[in-house]
């Protein structure tokens, strides 16, 4: 089962430097989503216990690889715009997710396999920087799923796309952007180096 879904993952085509996100899913989620409908269909027939094990294994996989893809070192930079394309694709899979796939079962809700991806997507888009520092370490966090390395990452490749606009150093508000950016990557690596003590 992994490594069909691997040939569909395989087939994303991300502009990491997107400027606007398309408005819909991408094609490679798309084809990933009506491929597990017709797998998903067929498993109506065997044991539940069969059914909700594959049904986890395939969303597990699936938030992984998305979640692999995005702190990939061959992504070197990431656009908000991306980062909204993303965002819209994840969208897709937790609402197929917790469509109930399978049929009625025990499993409150698939869509749980996307959590610490849809975490992760919800502050960067947010921009809750001060909230996830309030509540970090404690099991009611909000972004309890969202490690201070992983977040470090993506911003790194968030600043890296902002080195590139000629605009950021003519607009005020991008340099107040970019100094905020700065403060949450010293915050995040101050934090993430408590967390290894």
């Amino acid at each position: 089962m992994k490594l069909k879904l691997n040939e569909f993952l395989d087939l994303e085509d991300y502009d990491w430097m997107l400027v606007e996100p398309t408005g819909q899913a991408s094609s490679f989620v798309t084809d990933l989503i009506n491929f597990l409908r017709v797998v998903f269909n067929a498993l109506r027939n065997l044991t539940e216990e069969v059914s909700v094990h594959v049904c986890q294994v395939a969303f597990e996989h699936i938030s992984k690889s998305i979640l692999n893809l995005l702190l990939s070192d061959d992504i070197k930079q990431l656009s908000m715009g991306a980062l909204n394309q993303l965002n819209l694709d994840v969208i897709q899979c937790e609402l197929f997710a917790a469509s109930e796939p399978v049929g009625k079962t025990d499993e409150p809700d698939f869509s749980q396999h996307f959590a610490p991806l849809r975490q992760l997507l919800d502050l960067l888009l947010s921009w809750d920087w001060s909230t996830y520092f309030h509540d970090y370490g404690q099991e009611t966090s909000k972004y309890s799923h969202v490690k201070p390395t992983t977040a470090i990452i993506v911003l790194e490749k968030l600043k890296e796309a902002d080195k590139k606009s000629v605009f950021s150093v003519l607009k005020k508000s991008e340099r107040d952007k970019k100094k905020l950016l700065e403060t949450v990557l010293k915050q995040l690596k101050q934090l993430a180096i408590t967390v290894q003590q």
